[in-house]
C-alpha cells in the first residue's frame, strides 16, 4: 500500500486518503486497508472500510479537487457562502458575486475533467453535469462542504435551489430570488410556471399591500390565495429537488454497479490466466518426470 493507508483507526483522514488514490486502484487499496485493520485486531473498522463503495467517476473527480486545487475549491465554497449571506441585503452585489462564482465553478469542472482524463476516463457532458451539481450541492451544505474540502465527500449531490448556476453558460437570464435561493428563467418555461415564480409573488404582495384597502374582506381573501400559491410553489420546488436527488442516486448506483462489474471481470480474467499457467506448469513437470522404458 506504499504506506499511504496503513492506519489503526478509521479516521476521517484515512477515508480522505482512500478517496485520493487513483480510481482504478480504489477497490484494491480499500481491501488492503481493511485487511491491515483486521490484522491489527480492528475488526469493526475493517468492516466499515469494506462497506465503502467505490466512488463514481464524477464523485472521484470532485474529491480530487481538494488535493490538486485546494485554494481554488476553498475560494469557491467560501464565495457561495458569502452570496447566500448577502443576497437579500445587497442583491446587486450578490448578483455580481454569483456571476464570478459561476466562472469559478466552470473552471473547477474543467479541471476535474482534466483529472479524469489523466486516469484514462473521458469526462462526458453527463459526467461534467454531475460534477457541476455535486460541487454546488456541497457548497450550499455546511457539512458536505467540509467533507469536500478534505476530499472525502461520500456521494454525488444534486443542487436544489441553485438552478441559476446549473443552467449557466447557455444564455439564460440570471436573477436572484428572495429567500436565499436563485433561479434560472428559461425560454421554455410555461406561463403557469412564470406566475409561480417567487419574484412575481413578491411583487404582487407589495402591490397588494400598497393598494387602498377599501374592502378588508377582499384583501384578506387575496392574501390567503397568495399564501396558498406560495406554499404550492414551495412544495413543487421541494419535490423537484427530491427528484433530482433520487436521479443522482440512481445514476451513481448504476455507475457503481458497472464499475464493480468491470473490476470483477478483470479479476476473473487474471485468475483464469493464472489457472492456465498453473496447468501448463503441472503438465510440464509431469512430462519431465517420466523416464523412457528400456
Amino acid at each position: 500500500m506504499r504506506g499511504l493507508l496503513v492506519v489503526t483507526d478509521l479516521s476521517a483522514d484515512a477515508i480522505g486518503k482512500l478517496y485520493a488514490v487513483p480510481l482504478a486502484a480504489f477497490t484494491r487499496e480499500r481491501d488492503a486497508l481493511a485487511a491491515a485493520l483486521k490484522k491489527a485486531d480492528h475488526a469493526a473498522q475493517a468492516r466499515a472500510v469494506r462497506q465503502l463503495r467505490r466512488p463514481s467517476a464524477a464523485l472521484w473527480a470532485a474529491n480530487q479537487l481538494a488535493h490538486t486545487d485546494t485554494e481554488r475549491l476553498a475560494a469557491f465554497l467560501d464565495g457561495i457562502t458569502q452570496v447566500q449571506k448577502t443576497q437579500l441585503g445587497d442583491p446587486r452585489a450578490a448578483a455580481e458575486a454569483l456571476t464570478n462564482q459561476r466562472r469559478e465553478l466552470q473552471r473547477l469542472v474543467r479541471r476535474a475533467g482534466e483529472l479524469l482524463a489523466k486516469q484514462g476516463n473521458r469526462a462526458t457532458p453527463a459526467i461534467e453535469r454531475r460534477i457541476w451539481e455535486t460541487l454546488l450541492g456541497a457548497a450550499v451544505d455546511r457539512v458536505r462542504a467540509d467533507e469536500l474540502r478534505h476530499g472525502r465527500l461520500p456521494q454525488e449531490l444534486a443542487a436544489p435551489g441553485f438552478e441559476v448556476l446549473v443552467g449557466a453558460g447557455r444564455g439564460d437570464h440570471l436573477r436572484l430570488v428572495s429567500g436565499g435561493r436563485t433561479a434560472s428563467t428559461r425560454h421554455s418555461r410555461s406561463t403557469n410556471d412564470e406566475r409561480r415564480d417567487r419574484p412575481e409573488l413578491d411583487r404582487q404582495r407589495r402591490r397588494d399591500e400598497a393598494a387602498p384597502q377599501r374592502d378588508d374582506a377582499a384583501q384578506q381573501k387575496k392574501q390567503a390565495a397568495l399564501r396558498q400559491r406560495e406554499e404550492a410553489a414551495a412544495r413543487e420546488r421541494e419535490e423537484a429537488a427530491q427528484r433530482q436527488r433520487e436521479m443522482a442516486e440512481r445514476r451513481a448506483a448504476v455507475e457503481h454497479a458497472e464499475e464493480e462489474a468491470r473490476d470483477l471481470t478483470a479479476r476473473l480474467a487474471a485468475a483464469r490466466r493464472r489457472l492456465v499457467e498453473a496447468r501448463r506448469a503441472a503438465k510440464s513437470a509431469s512430462c519431465s518426470g517420466r523416464r523412457p522404458s528400456s
